[in-house]
């Protein structure tokens, strides 16, 4: 007889198919130009697609400015700036945003993230922000190219145990052809465990799965699930919210805890997310002098 750890994860695998043809063919009849919301829809800045080698790096000032730390943020996977988009960070922060781009094939996460730090100006004092998918990338980026500090977001420091069986199932259902479009579908799972729970959030998820890289994402999922770091950066502050479904707050250990926010947090709780940021960031705050 199965074991009642292997039924319910067949129940699982059958409903991701199921639930992915149904989306599939509901995508081939409406076409693949799907009207996004207006509100987010205004404020597209680009067309989110990953470049082949180095992105352009957004910034708030174009001239480095001796008297300004810079701050550079790595978005949760396959989104981009739009979800930092209601922090109000001290401006004496030179503000950059990290692009993602193309995963070369079977690439580690520590070789993608040195594909990464072309982007970061290490000749001046810097520290790192790390959203979800963005803190682990920023954990390897801070091997090589070693920020004052490195703070993460609704994200873990190290590699979260995952068995062999729940490895090969996440490989077999990201194989699927189906697969793509259930991922950046939108529904009633997808909005509960990214704790979507207002129509803002719902449309700022919903856009940005829209706009996502269906193969960047595959490729992200499966290293998540195969990253083993094992021990805290010692320059490392994480911030967790205590109804984070995706990454629930029992599995880490973070500095400090916002009470029922969810994974979505550093959105829907800008204002105090903001007010702890602009904290720590402060306690290690370093200028360039000037010569």
């Amino acid at each position: 007889m199965l074991s009642n750890i292997y039924i319910p994860s067949i129940f699982l695998t059958i409903y991701l198919t199921v639930r992915s043809a149904e989306i599939f063919g509901q995508s081939t009849v409406n076409g693949a130009n799907r009207p996004l919301e207006k509100s987010f829809a205004l404020n597209q800045e680009n067309d989110h697609t990953l470049s082949d080698g180095t992105a352009t790096t957004h910034e708030r000032s174009s001239a480095p400015d001796p008297d300004k730390m810079n701050l550079y943020f790595l978005s949760g996977l396959g989104a981009d700036k739009r979800v930092f988009s209601k922090l109000v960070l001290d401006e004496r922060f030179a503000v950059h945003y990290i692009d993602w781009i193309k995963p070369e094939k079977k690439e580690t996460i520590a070789h993608y993230a040195g594909r990464l730090a072309s982007q970061i100006d290490t000749t001046r004092p810097f520290q790192l922000v790390g959203l979800s998918f963005g803190g682990i990338i920023a954990s390897e980026l801070s091997e090589i190219v070693h920020p004052e500090q490195i703070i993460i977001i609704s994200s873990t420091p190290t590699g979260v145990p995952i068995s062999k069986f729940y490895q090969g199932l996440t490989k077999f259902l990201l194989l699927s052809p189906f697969a793509a479009p259930f991922l950046k579908s939108t529904n009633t799972f997808t909005y509960k465990f990214f704790g979507a729970d207002t129509p803002e959030l719902k449309a700022l998820l919903k856009s940005i799965l829209h706009d996502t890289d269906s193969k960047f994402l595959k490729w992200a999922l499966v290293r998540m699930g195969t990253w083993k770091r094992q021990d805290n950066l010692e320059n490392l502050y994480h911030i967790h919210g205590t109804a984070d479904k995706l990454i629930p707050i029992k599995m880490v250990k973070p500095d400090v805890s916002i009470d029922g926010a969810g994974h979505l947090m550093v959105y829907a709780q800008a204002k105090q997310i903001s007010d702890i940021l602009n904290k720590k960031l402060s306690d290690n705050w370093v200028t360039t002098p000037t010569r």
